[in-house]
């Protein structure tokens, strides 16, 4: 009986926080995704990605897991700096980190994805994790909670200007970085 209170308890805002954790992390591959297919366009980063594309299943994956394995020593630097009375800079780094390294994860995943999942055991690994991901936003949005927190965003969205100067300044600066950078070669 008691068991079941604490389940009743718990569990909700235990979904809950596992299901803002998954929307972030998608929401900010999603966007990472889009930001490394520009800067893919690169005639260094095109030339990269057609040799990871025809790569083997297992090379495929050693290429997938190498940016794990190179962000290990930032995350010890950042966990040295929070240890020795520096949390903000540690905390800095590891965001830092993160986001960098979902970035590169993103695109390599995205170059690699056909051979990547030829490897049995990683395909019934990304099934899972997608089944998982689906059975948490089902239960997320079948919340009464759910619906009054996309009515919050609508509204807020609806307040927020469509055309303003920060939407121009980050136009303005894309178009300044094509022109710079991505020149036909």
């Amino acid at each position: 009986m008691f068991r079941r209170f604490l389940k009743k308890l718990f569990v909700p805002p235990m979904v809950v926080i596992a299901a803002l954790i998954m929307f972030f992390e998608e929401w900010l591959w999603d966007r990472l995704t889009k930001f490394m297919a520009w800067v893919a366009r690169a005639p260094v980063f095109r030339w990269l990605e057609k040799r990871l594309a025809v790569l083997p299943p297992y090379g495929a994956m050693a290429v997938f897991l190498v940016p794990g394995a190179m962000l290990l020593p930032v995350k010890i630097a950042a966990l040295y700096f929070m240890t020795h009375g520096h949390p903000g800079g540690g905390l800095a780094i590891i965001i830092a980190a993160k986001v960098i390294g979902t970035a590169i994860v993103a695109r390599i995943f995205t170059v690699c994805r056909p051979a990547l999942l030829t490897v049995r055991w990683f395909r019934r690994f990304y099934e899972w994790i997608v089944r998982v991901k689906n059975r948490l936003y089902g239960t997320i949005k079948s919340m009464p909670a759910w619906a009054v927190a996309v009515r919050w965003k609508n509204k807020i969205k609806a307040l927020l200007p469509k055309k303003g100067l920060l939407t121009r300044q980050w136009k303005a600066i894309g178009q300044v970085l094509r022109r710079k950078f991505l020149r036909k070669t």
